[in-house]
């Protein structure tokens, strides 16, 4: 039964972003406001020659691209922009990976030693019209000496609902946020992902997520018990690292394989195991490479409704 509980899904498919999806009027107030708002990456220190590539050259898509870029820029690597390889190349408007991994050799004589990140958003419309919208966004790593995949990324998905009423304009802006938002937390996943030495992929090229997680205010016991779950019988545990107790607060380095959608509804089952509801017992918040799990205190219960007709 606990094996069927945490199972590990499937990969990751292959994602496309689907511009056209959103309503016109939408569309270009969403573009202006990106257009306004990009990003200038600069140089840092770094071996390698970092280019992040948005796999459909669109304002938006690049908008991610380029906040991606920005995240690795500021954590010190070396981030370029794609146009000049790409028109060297003669890549575009739609990159795929194989374009990639066949012209690791024309890339490494334009950049020398050199890693590619490809970033792909994909949002859809949910419910009746345009109400609102699932965000999708993931990254691939490849290195163009080896022309092979060396690791992948994804947050969380979003669903968004804009706020009512919301016109055009209100949606674009609604919009926007929520991908620069995923999109920093995807830049900020990956420069875990590059910078922890020999941590970050496994034998097979996998990628392993660096989380940090803090747990507040659980006892000793209940410390251990999660932990043991975590540790023992979660699929994708590589290592906990870097563990530090201070009063009611332990904070450790937690690497795992598993998908991180996966991981949190794990999370929330294995608390609920040794006798703590999340929402009634713990604040258990996830967000980005952070685990939150705070014991919620009994003077901030909510009491209950009661029966309000009987004892008005």
């Amino acid at each position: 039964m606990r094996d069927a509980m945490f199972s590990s899904p499937s990969p990751l498919k292959d994602q496309l972003i689907r511009a056209g999806s959103l309503p016109r009027l939408l569309t270009r107030f969403l573009l202006a406001w990106l257009a306004l708002s990009a990003v200038a990456i600069g140089n840092a220190g770094a071996d390698d020659t970092i280019i992040v590539i948005p796999t459909v050259n669109s304002d938006v898509q690049s908008h991610a691209a380029v906040t991606v870029g920005s995240r690795l820029s500021r954590a010190g690597f070396r981030v370029t922009s794609p146009e000049p390889l790409l028109q060297t190349l003669k890549i575009g408007p739609v990159v795929a990976r194989s374009d990639i991994l066949a012209r690791g050799d024309d890339i490494m004589t334009a950049l020398g030693k050199a890693i590619i990140v490809l970033v792909d958003l994909e949002i859809t419309e949910t419910g009746d019209g345009s109400t609102g919208y699932e965000i999708r966004l993931s990254s691939e790593i490849y290195e163009p000496a080896s022309q092979q995949l060396v690791a992948s990324w994804a947050v969380p998905n979003t669903t968004l609902i804009p706020p009512a009423p919301c016109a055009a304009a209100c949606q674009a802006m609604t919009l926007r946020a929520e991908i620069e938002r995923m999109a920093d937390t995807l830049g900020e996943s990956l420069v875990f992902l590059l910078q922890e030495p020999g941590g970050t992929l496994t034998g097979d090229g996998g990628a392993v997520a660096i989380l940090q997680m803090e747990l507040i205010d659980l006892s000793v016991e209940e410390r251990v018990q999660l932990i043991d779950l975590m540790r023992n019988e979660f699929p994708g545990f590589v290592d906990i690292t870097r563990s530090q107790t201070s009063g009611p607060r332990q904070r450790l380095r937690y690497h795992t394989t598993a998908d991180l959608d996966r991981l949190g509804e794990w999370i929330v089952v294995s608390l609920a195991e040794i006798g703590l509801e999340a929402g009634q017992d713990v604040q258990f918040v996830m967000t980005g490479n952070r685990i939150d799990i705070r014991r919620i205190s009994t003077a901030n219960r909510k009491g209950s409704a009661g029966n309000q007709v009987k004892f008005n």
